[in-house]
Parts: C-alpha cells; sequence; structure tokens
C-alpha cells in the first residue's frame, strides 16, 4: 500500500479543516450523552466505537454515554419515524447526524443515465435536503441538544473490485455533503468532514493499487481500517487533544523540569539505575489492529496519540526502561533525550491496559448492535403493523413465506428476544460502566537501566 506523501497528508488535513465548521468544535465533557443518528454504516460498523475508545481511555474521569440509533437501510425520512424512541427519549446533550447513503438513489446511478433516471437523481437530492431540514428542526425543538453533522462516507465509483457499480453515485454524495454543510449554517451545526478527506485518500491509494478500497469491498460498507480513519477525522474535528502523557527526566540533575497529564514521585538513584512512580492521568488510545496499515499513511499517531517519555542528559550508551518489571523499550541516549512515545508500543503495561479496556467496549458495542436489530425490524414492521402485536407479525410472516430479504430475515429473533430485550439493555449499561471502571489508570513503577555491552 502506498505511503502518501507529507504533502498529500497536508492537503487532507487542509480538506478536513476548509469544511469542518468552528461550532462547538470541542470534545464532549463529563456528563454528556451523545446520540449517533445514522443508517447501517451507525448500526453495524464500529467508528462510534473506536471514538469512545478514545474518550474512555483518554478521559477517564469523564461520565459520558454514547448511544447508537443506526438503523440498516434508513433514510433522513424513514429516521423521522423513530425520533421519539431512538433519539428525543435519550435526553440528549449531542445528536451526531450521518445519512446520505439511502437517500442518494443509488440504482439511478448508472454509465450511462437516461433523462428520467438524472431527474431522479435530483429528486433524489431534493428529498434528502428537505428531509433532513425537517429532521433536524423537530430534534432542535424537542431536544437542547448540539448537533454534529458528519458529510456521507463515500461510496466507492473507482476501485477496480467486482462488486456491481455506480458511477457517479459518489459524486451524488458529495452534493449531499454541501448540503450538509448549508443545513450546518441554519441549525448552528458542528459539520465533521468524511466524504472529502476519505474519497481523496481513496484515490491516491488507488493510483498504485486499482483495487484498494478504504469503503469496503461492497462500495458501501467502510471496513475497520475505514472506521478507523472516520475516528481519526472526527476526533481532529473536535481538536481532541494528542497528548496522553508527556514526561521529561534530566538524568545529569535527577529532576522532572516538566510533566504533562502525569504525577511523578519517589525517585531513586543508583550508580546504574533511576527508579521512579508514574501516575498518568490518561492511557493511550488502543487502534484496532486490522487499522494499523492506516499508522504509517496518516498522521493518526502524530495527531491523538502521544505518550511521550523524554530523557536528557544520559552518558552514552543504550539504556533500558522497564515499566512494573517488563520491559519496555531499549534506545540510545540521543534517543531518549528526543523522546520515546510509549503509545506505540503495545507490550507497555499501560497499552496492555487499554486493550483490555476496547475489548470490554467491543462487547459493549456488540450488545447495543443486538438491541439495534430489534429496533430494526420494529422500523420495517412499523411500515405494515403493529410491531408489539406478534399475532398480526406471525399471521404478517405467514403471509411474506417463501419470500426471503434483510428485514424479514432479523422477525424470528425479534419475536425470541424482543420480551427479555431489558436483559441486554442491563448488558450494554453494566459493560459501559466495566470499560469506564477498567480505564482508570494506576500507578506504575518505571526503572530506566544502562544496557550492558
Amino acid at each position: 500500500m502506498k505511503h502518501l506523501s507529507p504533502v498529500f497528508v497536508s492537503l487532507i488535513l487542509a480538506f478536513t479543516c476548509l469544511y469542518t465548521t468552528p461550532a462547538q468544535t470541542a470534545p464532549f465533557q463529563d456528563g454528556e450523552t451523545v446520540v449517533f443518528l445514522g443508517d447501517s454504516i451507525t448500526h453495524g460498523r464500529q467508528y462510534h466505537s473506536f471514538i469512545y475508545d478514545y474518550y474512555l481511555t483518554r478521559y477517564p474521569d469523564r461520565k459520558i454515554h454514547f448511544v447508537n440509533a443506526g438503523i440498516s437501510g434508513d433514510s433522513a425520512g424513514g429516521a423521522m419515524r423513530r425520533l421519539e424512541d431512538d433519539v428525543i427519549s435519550k435526553s440528549p446533550t449531542t445528536v451526531v447526524v450521518m445519512l446520505g447513503m439511502n437517500d442518494v438513489g443509488r440504482s439511478n446511478y448508472v454509465a450511462d443515465p437516461t433523462e428520467k433516471q438524472l431527474e431522479a437523481q435530483a429528486g433524489s437530492l431534493e428529498r434528502y435536503e428537505a428531509n433532513m431540514d425537517a429532521l433536524l428542526d423537530r430534534i432542535s425543538k424537542e431536544t437542547e441538544a448540539k448537533f454534529i453533522l458528519l458529510t456521507p462516507t463515500p461510496f466507492d465509483q473507482t476501485a477496480e473490485i467486482e462488486r456491481e457499480n455506480q458511477p457517479g453515485c459518489n459524486d451524488g454524495l458529495a452534493k449531499c455533503a454541501e448540503l450538509v454543510r448549508k443545513l450546518a449554517t441554519k441549525y448552528d451545526a458542528q459539520v465533521i468532514d468524511l466524504h472529502g478527506p476519505m474519497t481523496s485518500f481513496n484515490l491516491e491509494q488507488q493510483k498504485d493499487d486499482p483495487t484498494y478500497t478504504i469503503v469496503g469491498f461492497d462500495r458501501v460498507h467502510p471496513g475497520i481500517p475505514g472506521n478507523v480513519m472516520m475516528a481519526w477525522l472526527f476526533l481532529k474535528g473536535q481538536d481532541a487533544p494528542a497528548t496522553v502523557s508527556h514526561i521529561e527526566f534530566d538524568a545529569e540533575a535527577n529532576k522532572f523540569p516538566g510533566t504533562k497529564n502525569a504525577s511523578v514521585s519517589n525517585l531513586q538513584i543508583t550508580e546504574d539505575s533511576r527508579t521512579f512512580s508514574v501516575e498518568e492521568d490518561a492511557l493511550p488510545w488502543p487502534i484496532h489492529a486490522e487499522g494499523s496499515e492506516l499508522l504509517t499513511k496518516l498522521p493518526i499517531i502524530e495527531d491523538l496519540n502521544q505518550q511521550i517519555i523524554q530523557i536528557k542528559n544520559l552518558k552514552s550508551g543504550n539504556y533500558t526502561l522497564t515499566i512494573d518489571g517488563e520491559t519496555a523499550a531499549t534506545h540510545s541516549a540521543e534517543e531518549w533525550a528526543e523522546g520515546i512515545n510509549l503509545a506505540t508500543i503495545p507490550t507497555t503495561p499501560q497499552s496492555i491496559q487499554a486493550t483490555e479496556v476496547a475489548k470490554i467496549n467491543e462487547k459493549r458495542r456488540s450488545a447495543e448492535t443486538r438491541l439495534r436489530g430489534y429496533a430494526c425490524v420494529r422500523w420495517f414492521l412499523g411500515r405494515y403493523i403493529d410491531p408489539d402485536d406478534f399475532e398480526a407479525i406471525n399471521e404478517f410472516m405467514k403471509s411474506k413465506e417463501g419470500e426471503t430479504g434483510y428485514y424479514l430475515s432479523k422477525v424470528p429473533t425479534y419475536l425470541a428476544e424482543w420480551e427479555n430485550r431489558g436483559e441486554v439493555e442491563a448488558m450494554v449499561l453494566k459493560l459501559e460502566k466495566d470499560a469506564q471502571e477498567a480505564a482508570k489508570p494506576v500507578p506504575r513503577i518505571y526503572k530506566l537501566t544502562k544496557s550492558q555491552n
């Protein structure tokens, strides 16, 4: 995969800044409830969970509640029917909205569109603007929430893959992005642009590998790398801080002239070692292993994951740092003086702790996705019958015997599990608390020793 040039990365960041509005540009605060309203990319994907990983580990003293309000197949118009249950009843402080993939009318984008198809494309965009306007208007009137509007992720119309293509669809989504920015002005909302940077990144990668896609091999749903990029863009849009912690130690003076997000104590000195206790305010952001391919392509570590220890004025030679008795890193005196980013070392106790937090959070996300599966079925059945009338549902399913489809396939699970949904809801809340508890930093013992040659 191609390594992006510094110039191209700068262009991506400039593009992001250009199309990220400054309204409410700040990280979420303690006590917030953040609802992510969207379609299948919110319902079943991980970008919001990766963002939550960041908040759990960077702000372990904050209790922030994330709510998945995605529905597979939904649109701006369809979301209006479920606002009470999925958004308003949650008393959100912030609503993050990403819709458009099912609004743009993908089937009308073909290599040589007819006049009728071109009219349908234009009509879809008109309805998208009107429905998004109505959606935001109702939320603004019935809650006190701020808005963060995400431009829709791209449809990959350029990857040379076997999946059926809809040429021009991504251009339609670019127009949806323009409409999102227009509506943001009306509702004093922050816009975070996903569409522009992800499209640019995709095109740059495809210069060397025409089969590459940041979106996904169905051209619609981003995989893990795409979701990591989405989380990075979101957090950058919030001006989320890069620093996990920064510790500076002067080995000649045996002093700590500067620390940030950490406290240091109990310095013990021997002829060939320095031992001290460190208690940090945060953990490194645990980035999913399948997203690691992006770490050499985009400045994700530089922007969001800086856990620096800088040791100056060491005598010439190599030195090994252990943390809680485990080897963390060995570097020359010159390298320690420059500073070492511990967040890039997966075997430190802090990285291991952060990874455990992410595992708990993934269990939380998975359980919440079960709840979204129930909501998805209710959204589908609500078009035809009362989703609380199981007798009517069974009759409806009999009438559909022999038919297949995503929503119909989910109805039996809904019938079997809906009455016990409270157990899943309780599981989500317990896992949220477990993740918050697991994210609390603990004191660590650092020991720096001169290596034996």
